[in-house]
Formats: C-alpha cells, sequence, structure tokens
C-alpha cells in the first residue's frame, strides 16, 4: 500500500493491514527487540528522481504485501540542503533478509548496491552525529534551539540505546 500524502517530504509503502497493528519490523514474524533493530534493521539505497521512484514503488507494493520487503520510503524532491541533487529511496528489511531484497530490486534494474544499517543512521541522529548537525546548520537555529534539538534527540534514542531487549517501538 502506498501513502502517498503531499503534505509529507516522504512517500511511504507499507503493508496494507499497518493500521490494524501488522508489525513490520520484524524477522520471520517476530518483532524485533532495540537490540535486534540496531543489529540487523537497515535499507538499501536507491537514488533516482521521483518519477523514477514512483515506478519503481509501483513494482515494489506486491512485496510489502507478500512480506519480502517490509517497507519503503522516498523523497518527494531532493534534499538540496542537505547538498543532494537526486531523490533517494530506502528500501527497509532485515539484514538476514537483505540478499533477497537486493534480489528483487536488481531485478526492476537498480544497479548501484547500497546497503545502510540503522545503527549508522540512529548515531548520525545523536547530538553531534553528521545528520543531525547538518539539518540544524540547514535550519538556521539559535544555539539555545538547537540544544532542545539536541535533547530530544538523545531523549529519542535513548529508549532504543538503553533498553537493549524491550521490544522495538519506533
Amino acid at each position: 500500500m502506498i501513502i502517498d500524502q503531499p503534505s509529507s517530504h516522504f512517500i511511504f509503502g507499507y503493508h496494507s493491514r499497518i493500521h490494524q497493528g501488522h508489525k513490520y519490523i520484524a524477522y520471520k514474524g517476530k518483532p524485533l527487540t532495540n537490540q535486534e533493530y540496531l543489529d540487523y534493521w537497515g535499507k538499501w539505497i536507491v537514488l533516482g528522481s521521483k518519477e523514477v521512484h514512483d515506478k519503481l514503488a509501483e513494482k515494489l507494493d506486491p512485496y510489502l504485501e507478500e512480506g519480502l520487503i517490509a517497507c519503503f520510503k522516498y523523497d518527494r524532491k531532493p534534499l538540496k540542503h542537505l547538498g543532494l541533487e537526486e531523490c533517494i529511496m530506502y528500501v527497509y528489511c532485515d539484514k538476514r533478509n537483505s540478499a533477497k531484497v537486493w534480489n528483487i530490486l536488481k531485478k526492476y534494474g537498480i544497479k548501484l548496491k547500497a546497503w545502510g544499517t540503522e545503527r549508522v543512521t540512529v548515531s548520525m541522529w545523536l547530538p553531534g552525529g553528521r545528520l543531525l548537525e547538518d539539518w540544524i546548520k540547514s535550519e538556521n537555529l539559535s544555539e539555545k534551539e538547537a540544544e532542545k534539538v539536541r535533547k530530544d534527540s538523545h531523549k529519542k534514542f535513548s529508549i532504543i540505546l538503553d533498553h537493549p531487549h524491550e521490544p522495538f517501538a519506533g
């Protein structure tokens, strides 16, 4: 199921039962703990235009329903304030399924093989991390506002980092 809300920067793809409690951050039907999320969860990164991603999303949609692809999201427009000229699609899955998901992407003409783990992504959104600091800079925040954003980031990710055996809740 593709969810395209014009007010969102991203266009999403989820299983159609997502609003009925379907847990997509899982492996073999078992939801991941915070530690498993950090150890195994990641995404294939696909560069291209929104139009290219729209077409790919239509092709990937059936794999969401089958559970072969957990979910995906892609940019509505490039993040130029972060120096990007192309849109990015993130195709999420458990690392233990990543080869199967790569074969699906390859089947639809994706050639650049780029995998990113959520552990690395989380570290980049923590205080001092490149993505968080670049975002703060791009928003021209005052130092007081920037400190609040850093505190909020630390609080959000501490739930994952400080409670490894709890079920991952997003």
